[in-house]
């Protein structure tokens, strides 16, 4: 529905134990804009602990998407996981883009999420 938030995760798992500089871009359907916790508190993740905690090497929260990278070292668990808030803004049906995560340095190691579409519904007044 219109002004509701989402937590969106996006789960990596490396099969590969060698350091790496991963990146993940994660663009966002129309209709979706992303709550910057820079800048919005109601985008803290404080209540999702079950997400786990990974630090990133640089982050950006654009119009159109979510774009993180990450300094993996030899040793690094290999699965973890990447979570940010969206809120549905605009009704309308719309195309949900893949997500990507590759490694910056051998881009042939990468992956992508299934695709597929959203709605979202206009809020009761």
């Amino acid at each position: 529905k219109q002004n509701e938030r989402y937590v969106v995760v996006i789960h990596v798992r490396e099969i590969n134990a060698w350091p790496s500089r991963i990146v993940i871009t994660d663009l966002l359907p129309a209709g979706f804009e992303i709550d910057n916790p820079n800048l919005v508190d109601s985008a803290q993740m404080t209540n999702f602990d079950w997400i786990g905690e990974i630090s990133a090497a640089h982050t950006e929260f654009r119009y159109d998407r979510f774009v993180a990278a990450f300094n993996r070292a030899e040793g690094d668990e290999r699965e973890f996981n990447v979570a940010y808030v969206v809120r549905a803004v605009t009704p309308g049906t719309y195309d949900h883009p893949a997500a990507s995560v590759e490694d910056m340095y051998r881009p042939e190691l990468s992956a992508r999420t299934a695709t597929g579409k959203m709605e979202v519904v206009t809020a009761q007044q």
